[in-house]
């Protein structure tokens, strides 16, 4: 619940920052690896997003065996089409449990059926919770 008593003192507290405190503590989660794939999007790109979430998906998190995965499909903003066809952003227990993902193998078989659904060239990123 908002507490003006406690948002007002930490306003005050610090000149240019801003904060919201409450009288309820909230536990940190532990932190996690990401491996984040981004298809931007272009003229002319293809993207099959029914194939990507049905098929490749399942293959991927099978492969790299990611604790989760949460996928964002973009949409166009109003008359503007979305600046990424799709973002992936797969998490881990560890930095080195993506390694040994990557390590993997059977990343091969992933690579090749990238053609199946895009002739998009993803960026890569990989990130941290903090």
């Amino acid at each position: 619940m908002f507490n003006r008593r406690d948002f007002m003192w930490a306003t005050a507290a610090g000149v240019g920052t801003m904060a919201v405190m409450s009288s309820e503590t909230v536990k940190a989660a532990e932190p996690t690896a990401s491996f984040n794939v981004i298809y931007p999007n272009h003229d002319g790109a293809r993207f099959d997003a029914n194939y990507y979430r049905s098929s490749h998906i399942p293959l991927v998190m099978k492969v790299m065996k990611a604790t989760s995965v949460l996928l964002i499909e973009g949409v166009p903003m109003g008359s503007a089409p979305a600046p990424f066809a799709m973002i992936a952003h797969f998490q881990f227990a560890s930095p080195e449990a993506i390694q040994a993902a990557l390590a993997d193998p059977a990343m091969a078989e992933l690579r090749a059926d990238v053609a199946h659904f895009t002739d998009i060239k993803p960026t890569v990123m990989l990130g941290k919770s903090v």
